[in-house]
């Protein structure tokens, strides 16, 4: 089965070649192509962790400033697969002793860097699964563990269509440490060992932010925030309603608007510009804001002086949101209107704050936990937003309320990194 997995993994590397090859984004095109070509210049690490994107190097920087802060002399090797992952693991963890984009997962081109990175222990976050790179890996006599696993309900009908093959993939794994039960008897399920499956939490509860660092642009904003993170294709535009209608109760309302993906920062300011409404974009604001003499000084809320903002601010920046929620008086969850699963309810319940959020929270069924306390508001259609919006604006108590309850969900889930170190910990000695 390997053997057919690494013949249609290589087919798919020279299809994909070209696309590679004209890819744009990446600010070192030749150290991006020869490090997922597999050609790089590595260098021997004891831990190698792997996040394939934003969300996932996000959830997993506590855990990885806490490895360092428990094993100091360690080499920590941290690899991406997207480009916006690898900007943030460069930003946000750079105690790494080396941060890559992964080698593309056949034989041929990872052969390599386990060779010469080869880790003690390897470690992927959040079920990211690659047949090639585990089977190399312990012929390398390395420790493989998967962390803060997760199985959504659609690729859980899809791995049991290959049992099998999910079955040899999963035997390559030393221990496995999901989310949640679900999670572990659906690994289970597809073919993984019981006794090396574990139950830890989400990395995501253990959110450690600097509350004393503000976002100093934030500082100038007059009036209420309403704060839309990770939006999706289609919801903006539902957004924009529901904010244009509560406005006429509100007029000083203020509109974060953050586009999840990079690549539709350009859409949403279309968006944007054909309603005629007043925005702009969070780079163009560094550059208003360098005019100032001194630039842009710290301003209260409703206070005078400072740079006059737009209505709109277009966040088109990365890694800046998870701050922003600090300074929101209501938040809505992107990618929950429309059915692409949800996103990260826990960012705005650690600052306290109260969160609306559509019927498809798929991806994060803690949201359910949040109903039911009382700590949020789900809205079943784009006419509710509206309405959401506008009793939390009204009702500043209860909006209070929901974001003590928020916080209080977050304090009760914590741990999940202390179980990953330990895990760590036992691997590295017995190594």
């Amino acid at each position: 089965m390997l053997i057919i997995y690494n013949l249609l993994s290589l087919i798919s590397l020279i299809a994909y070649l070209p696309w590679l090859l004209s890819k744009k984004g990446h600010e070192n095109r030749l150290q991006y192509l020869k490090e997922r070509l597999g050609i790089s210049e590595y260098t021997n690490a004891d831990i190698w962790v792997h996040a394939v994107s934003v969300g996932e190097v996000m959830a997993a920087l506590p855990f990885l400033a806490s490895l360092k802060k428990e094993f100091p002399g360690i080499k920590i090797v941290l690899s991406t697969t997207t480009y916006t992952g690898q900007k943030i693991a460069r930003e946000k963890f750079p105690s790494t002793d080396r941060t890559m984009y992964i080698p593309w997962d056949t034989w041929l081109t990872i052969r390599k860097a386990v060779r010469i990175i080869k880790p003690k222990v390897f470690i992927t976050i959040e079920t990211e699964l690659w047949p090639a790179l585990f089977s190399t890996l312990k012929k390398n006599g390395s420790r493989i563990v998967l962390l803060n696993g997760r199985i959504s309900p659609e690729s859980f009908k899809g791995y049991k269509l290959i049992k099998p093959f999910m079955k040899k993939v999963l035997s390559y794994l030393d221990f496995i440490y999901m989310q949640g039960e679900t999670d572990a008897e659906r690994i289970v399920t597809i073919g993984a060992d019981k006794n090396k499956v574990g139950i830890m939490g989400n990395f995501k509860f253990d959110i450690e932010l600097d509350k004393k660092e503000s976002v100093r642009w934030m500082d100038g904003v007059k009036g209420k925030i309403l704060l839309a993170g990770s939006t999706h294709k289609g919801e903006e535009e539902i957004v924009l309603d529901a904010y244009e209608e509560v406005k006429k109760s509100f007029p000083d309302l203020k509109l974060i608007l953050a586009p999840r993906h990079p690549e539709r920062f350009n859409e949403a300011e279309e968006i944007l510009k054909k309603r005629n409404l007043n925005f702009i974009r969070r780079t163009e604001l560094i550059r208003a804001q360098n005019t100032l003499n001194p630039p842009f000084p710290p301003l209260a809320k409703g206070g005078e002086g400072g740079l006059e903002l737009p209505d709109i601010i277009l966040l088109d920046t990365i890694g800046e949101l998870s701050r922003l929620f600090s300074g929101a008086d209501v938040t809505f969850i992107g990618g929950s209107l429309l059915p692409f699963g949800g996103h990260n309810i826990l960012e705005p319940a650690y600052w306290g704050k109260p969160s609306i959020f559509g019927p498809h929270m798929e991806n994060f069924p803690i949201a359910k936990d949040f109903l039911m306390e009382g700590a949020a508001i789900m809205v079943k259609d784009p006419g509710g937003l509206a309405t959401a919006i506008k009793d939390l604006l009204e009702n500043t108590e209860k909006a209070e309320h929901m974001g003590q309850k928020a916080k209080g969900i977050i304090d009760k889930n914590t741990g999940a990194v202390k179980k990953a170190v330990a895990l760590v910990r036992s691997f590295l000695g017995n190594s």
